[in-house]
């Protein structure tokens, strides 16, 4: 009881898929008018109770819903690998020249990092950066350009499917553009997760200039529709004498350990 009266804090009991174990429990609020005039009663209880069992089903029907969607992820991807990777796997092989065998290949390597995240259950956000970093890695060596790669994180987290989607696509956008119209050959790529926030660095040497007059469409678009996806923010500003800096900042909220 608190406020005289006028209050009443009843302990939420853990619901089943809430969250991790070490998080505090939560409380109901029940507060009166008149200050506490009237007691609580038996009703009021019952009201608690109710409320519990409300909570209750929202989280069940949550996890439904979620395990739903993940046996429709699942089928997609196995559709992917089975169908399209089969039709691409039969055109390398019968690619007129190495450029279009490359080509081909680096697809299905494209294919087979999109297959393997969409059917995946949990997304480690140091699994992540370990995969962005050799996808990055092949990307760039292709068109002759070096990469220093950096990334550090306070703790380990999971990422949701979306959270990893959409950060997959913003870094390997931002690769593909450095790579169609810089011309550079050094890029600088520096990750840093602390406090739930997420930071991104995409630096170059290239030729770009001027990014406030840039056209974004689909490529540069697509990376800001993801980044306000994430609920987060994204600039570019001319480097020095020479290339582009770009910051990403997201804040991953719902992440668990």
């Amino acid at each position: 009881m608190a406020g005289n009266g006028a209050t009443l804090v009843v302990p939420l009991p853990r619901l089943p898929g809430t969250g991790d174990l070490d998080q505090p429990d939560g409380v109901i609020v029940l507060r009166f008018a008149q200050r506490g005039r009237r007691l609580f009663t038996i009703d009021d209880a019952r009201l608690t109770d109710r409320v519990i069992e409300q909570l209750r089903r929202a989280v069940a029907f949550d996890r439904a819903v979620e395990h739903g969607r993940s046996e429709e992820r699942t089928r997609i991807a196995q559709d992917l690998h089975d169908d399209i990777g089969a039709r691409l796997l039969t055109m390398m092989y019968k690619a007129q020249n190495p450029e279009m065998e490359e080509y081909i290949r680096h697809t299905l390597q494209d294919l087979k990092t999109l297959t393997r995240g969409l059917a995946a259950a949990d997304h480690r956000l140091s699994h992540a950066a370990a995969e962005w970093k050799a996808d990055i890695t092949q990307r760039l060596s292709l068109a002759h350009c070096d990469l220093e790669w950096s990334f550090s994180a306070e703790r380990d987290i999971a990422l949701t499917v979306v959270q990893w989607s959409a950060l997959t696509r913003i870094l390997r956008e931002l690769v593909n553009n450095i790579i169609a119209h810089a011309q550079a050959t050094h890029v600088e790529i520096a990750g840093q997760f602390e406090r739930g926030r997420l930071m991104l660095t995409v630096v170059d040497d290239g030729i770009g200039r001027q990014p406030e007059k840039w056209s974004h469409g689909l490529g540069l678009g697509g990376v800001r529709k993801r980044v306000k996806l994430l609920a987060g923010e994204v600039s570019w500003r001319e480097r020095g004498v020479q290339g582009i800096r770009c910051e990403v900042r997201v804040r991953l909220a719902g992440t668990r350990e």
